[in-house]
């Protein structure tokens, strides 16, 4: 058998072993041709030391390997070759190497019971720094001593146990199922490391450290609520918004702001100091906030209201008196919320959404919905403290800083009655009316199919407005009552932009009637025909009266004859004017029922003024004027509309000339008399001293002949409507005749 030497502990194999502090000392001692050179750390108790190596193998050093190295320590060497260092590496027997802790470092928080210390290095390796893993890293287990620099050993894995020294644990987690015995990898430089939640990637637990922050992903912790860093609005649901949720510690400590179904904020608010920051993790419901229903005692409101209180039973019902602001100002002072819906009875609200509400950036302002197409609406959002504030100073509620009209959702009123009424008198029928809404429309087109709305803040924005331009079509407010006396316009809200534009333009209606009225004259023939051209009509669009006895009985005859309140008298003297609007002018609806004199010219003397013009006479009027007085258009309610009708060819013969010019100084002379104008002075002048033309002389001798009668009569009345008779007229003339000798 060969010599044996060791090196450690004496292993007590052979009698004859001896200690050696490597294998060439063992080649110096040794007596045979090989030797064996052994760690005494190995379980050796069944290794064959019999062996010997064939004679091609006799020079090698033969090496066994461990359970862990190719190299146990168990060497079989040629005494006189092995400063070759040839190895040969066996694999016929593997020794068992012998836990020893001697060269290790086992760290505090190493469970050292379940590590197998019996691992060894590779001896025929430089002299490294083993370093072993843990559960959670590839080193931070025992580490073998060395000093040949660091290599880590994957073989086997050291177990570390929890150690909460080095964390910091935030107070809003959940960390039972936290294992601590995470550690940071040993050969990193010392970071913090943060532990993320089910929300961030920090958060949770933080390892301590001072070389800068590093995340960590290994293991996730909850969080809990913590409410003291909230703020939650009062119209929102939080039943299912989770207030575990907080910010990346590692961020600027933001103020992050929570989203509802309509806003990207309007949510829960997780406080800070940095600024505004809008978060998606989560949506929240927003619910409806307190609800005023305005109540303008139309139709649909007390039905509306009750299907209103039966989804918010908290709603408050408050009479419409005055204007909005006013309203306003009532509920401000009852309200409970931050915010109230101001709503009312005249919209429908079967489909509005009263969860709706404003961006952060705009919720002190008034948010105002539109109806039907009108921005200024009925509906609003209103914050309590800001109207509060404001609501002193308040004149208008448009002074409001600020409103804002909302342009995306608006709300549909109930439709606007329409009232269908016969005749011409509007005036009157407003006044009977009994108004259950704001406003109502007035119309005399039975097919009137029209939507129309108006603005109802104050009573200034409550204006009468037309639909068509003779205002027989109108949209009129309740509040008209009040100060209606004789005509429309005594209502001080009028709107200056009608909807004449939108309807009346897409729906024209026909003219109203003409009338042709003669009683023999001389070219009756020639003016109808000129009439039935320049008005551009066909001779059967025109009524013509004939030969009816006495100015009242054709006056009422042509009235009989018409179709329309009102119509057109066209006097057989008249050569109407190419440009008079037959078609476009309109009588106004808004003012009472009147006859409207145009002008027209005088062939003799220059004058241009109503006499013999058209006139557009209103029908139940004309009717109703049995005794008429000196001048049937004059004695009842007319206006004077200065438009050309055209030129009065009154001077036909002597006795048409004559009859006229006596007429109507009579007329001018007791208008004179008993309302004088400079005017009708000037007219009465110019009839009584100019005249030109075929049968001027007539003209004159009528005129001054009228001035004779008058101061003869001394202005009776009676003996002045003696001018009404054509033949008390006709023996007039012909005693003129003989006076002036024409």
């Amino acid at each position: 058998m060969f010599d044996v030497f060791y090196k450690g502990t004496k292993p007590n194999l052979f009698a004859f072993e001896k200690p050696a502090n490597d294998l060439d000392d063992a080649a110096r001692q040794s007596n045979t041709s090989h030797y064996w050179f052994i760690y005494s750390g190995n379980d050796c108790t069944n290794f064959n030391f019999d062996y010997v190596p064939v004679p091609w193998q006799k020079d090698f050093i033969h090496v066994w390997p461990s359970q862990w190295q190719r190299d146990a320590g168990v060497y079989l060497a040629n005494k006189h070759t092995v400063q070759n260092r040839s190895w040969l590496f066996m694999a016929d027997q593997i020794l068992t190497r012998l836990p020893d802790e001697t060269n290790w470092h086992t760290p505090n928080n190493i469970d050292k019971t379940l590590f197998d210390y019996s691992w060894h290095p590779d001896s025929l390796e430089a002299d490294y720094e083993y370093h072993f893993g843990t559960q959670w890293q590839p080193a931070g287990g025992p580490v073998y001593r060395g000093t040949a620099g660091i290599k880590l050993v994957t073989d086997i894995k050291a177990f570390a146990l929890a150690d909460k020294t080095k964390w910091s644990i935030p107070d809003n987690i959940d960390d039972s199922e936290f294992d601590y015995s995470w550690h940071p990898d040993p050969l990193e430089p010392p970071y913090e490391y943060h532990f993320p939640t089910q929300w961030q990637p920090a958060g949770g637990p933080v390892y301590r450290g001072t070389a800068g922050i590093k995340l960590a992903y290994r293991q996730t912790v909850r969080a809990l609520p913590d409410m003291t860093k909230w703020r939650i609005p009062d119209n929102v649901d939080t039943s299912d918004f989770d207030f575990s949720w907080h910010p990346n510690p590692l961020e600027p400590d933001y103020e992050f702001q929570f989203p509802t179904q309509h806003q990207r904020d309007g949510g829960p608010v997780y406080q800070g100091t940095a600024g505004i920051k809008y978060v998606n993790a989560q949506k929240i419901r927003a619910n409806a906030t307190q609800i005023f229903y305005m109540d303008f005692l139309n139709p649909e409101s007390d039905a509306q209201f009750k299907l209103l209180q039966q989804e918010f039973p908290d709603i408050k019902r408050t009479r419409y008196v005055s204007d909005h602001l006013n309203v306003f100002k009532r509920i401000i002072n009852l309200a409970t919320t931050e915010f109230v819906w101001v709503v009312s009875s005249i919209c429908m609200y079967e489909y509005f959404d009263f969860t709706w509400h404003p961006p952060e950036e705009q919720r002190e302002m008034i948010h105002c919905f539109a109806t039907d197409g009108q921005k200024r609406g009925d509906t609003f959002r209103i914050h309590v403290p800001s109207f509060s504030s404001q609501m002193v100073e308040l004149e208008l509620l448009d002074w409001f800083n600020v409103i804002n009209y909302v342009k995306d959702i608006f709300v549909e009123r109930y439709p606007t009655p329409i009232h269908v009424y016969d005749g011409d008198d509007l005036v009157s029928e407003i006044k009977h009316y009994d108004f259950k809404t704001p406003y109502v429309t007035f119309t005399n087109q039975k097919d009137l199919s029209l939507t129309l709305t108006n603005c109802l803040w104050s009573s200034k924005d409550r204006t009468v407005a037309r639909v068509t331009r003779s205002g027989a079509t109108c949209l009129v407010p309740r509040d008209i009552k009040e100060h209606l006396k004789t005509q429309i316009y005594d209502y001080p809200y009028l709107e200056k932009h009608s909807f004449i534009n939108e309807y009346y333009n897409n729906n024209r209606f026909p003219g109203i009637d003409i009338v042709y009225i003669s009683n023999g004259e001389p070219d009756e023939e020639r003016w109808y025909d000129t009439l039935c051209y320049r008005a551009n009509l066909m001779s059967q669009d025109i009524t013509w009266i004939r030969g009816v006895n006495g100015r009242t009985a054709a006056y009422q005859a042509a009235a009989r004859a018409s179709t329309t309140p009102w119509f057109f008298a066209v006097f057989a003297k008249l050569e109407v004017d190419y440009d008079f609007p037959w078609r476009d002018w309109l009588p106004d609806y808004w003012q009472e029922p009147k006859h409207y004199i145009f002008n027209s010219r005088n062939p003799v003397n220059g004058l241009e003024y109503g006499h013999m013009s058209v006139i557009a006479y209103n029908k139940n009027l004309v009717l109703s004027h049995n005794t008429p007085g000196i001048d049937f258009t004059l004695s009842q309610p007319h206006e004077h509309v200065p438009i050309l009708s055209g030129i009065a060819h009154f001077n036909q013969n002597p006795i048409m000339t004559w009859r006229t010019a006596f007429r109507e100084v009579i007329k001018l002379k007791h208008f004179d008399a008993t309302a004088p104008t400079l005017e009708n002075s000037h007219r009465l002048d110019v009839w009584c001293t100019q005249a030109t033309g075929k049968y001027s002389d007539y003209c004159l001798a009528g005129a001054r002949d009228a001035v004779d009668y008058y101061n003869e009569v001394n202005g009776d009345y009676e003996q002045l409507k003696l001018s009404f008779e054509w033949t008390w007229l006709q023996t007039r003339f012909e005693a003129v005749k003989l006076r002036y000798g024409i």
